[in-house]
């Protein structure tokens, strides 16, 4: 595929066709890194996406979650009476 540079302002841009958009899932917030090759373009993750499926995942191949991790911690602050 070949495509041109596009001035924007003081900058520049690219226009992607809508069927690589669509067969690669981006949408309006994507990440821009380069690499040796060249540029990578894709959607920028949400903060803890797909952690539950990583989990789900690891239960199903017999790991556990540490139910006692927090057991024992002791929060002054909630121990205490909240005084306004």
């Amino acid at each position: 595929m070949e495509t041109k540079l596009i001035k924007i302002g003081n900058s520049y841009g690219i226009r992607l066709p809508k069927s690589l958009i669509q067969q690669y899932e981006l949408s309006n917030n994507i990440e821009i890194n380069p690499t040796e090759k060249g540029i990578l373009i894709k959607s920028k993750r949400q903060s803890r996406e797909g952690w539950e499926e990583q989990l789900a995942t690891a239960i199903k191949a017999g790991h556990q979650p540490d139910d006692e991790l927090l057991e024992g911690f002791n929060d002054d602050l909630t121990e205490q009476e909240w005084q306004w």
